[in-house]
């Protein structure tokens, strides 16, 4: 039996994709490795995305707590000054009507 050279050459440096294909049993440690990839993958894109969307939150909420705290910083300025003696007289005088009691009008309790 004689061989040719391009007989030969078969034998030795098979063709991509003849007698190339891998066995079942070595095809799923392959593919569960890429889906272990593709999972971790998965995982950590989503990590990513949330932690913007919380840091975003994050942002949010303590712009509101700065808008919040200036607002209790005006309503104490509004309660201060609504309290004020002075206001209270000129409302009791201008807007009900009232006078200051003369000396007679006054009567101690004990």
């Amino acid at each position: 039996m004689k061989v040719t050279a391009s007989e030969s050459l078969t034998r030795r440096f098979p063709s991509p994709g003849v007698g190339m294909t891998l066995p079942r049993r070595h095809l799923c440690p392959i593919f569960l490795f890429l889906v272990v990839v593709f999972i971790i993958s998965i995982f950590y894109v989503w990590s990513r995305t949330e932690l913007v969307r919380l840091e975003y939150e994050i942002s949010r909420m303590e712009r509101k707590m700065r808008n919040l705290k200036q607002d209790e910083r005006c309503m104490q300025l509004e309660v201060a000054s609504l309290r004020s003696p002075q206001r209270i007289e000129e409302v009791a005088r201008n807007d009900l009507g009232m006078v200051r009691a003369k000396t007679e009008q006054i009567i101690i309790v004990k």
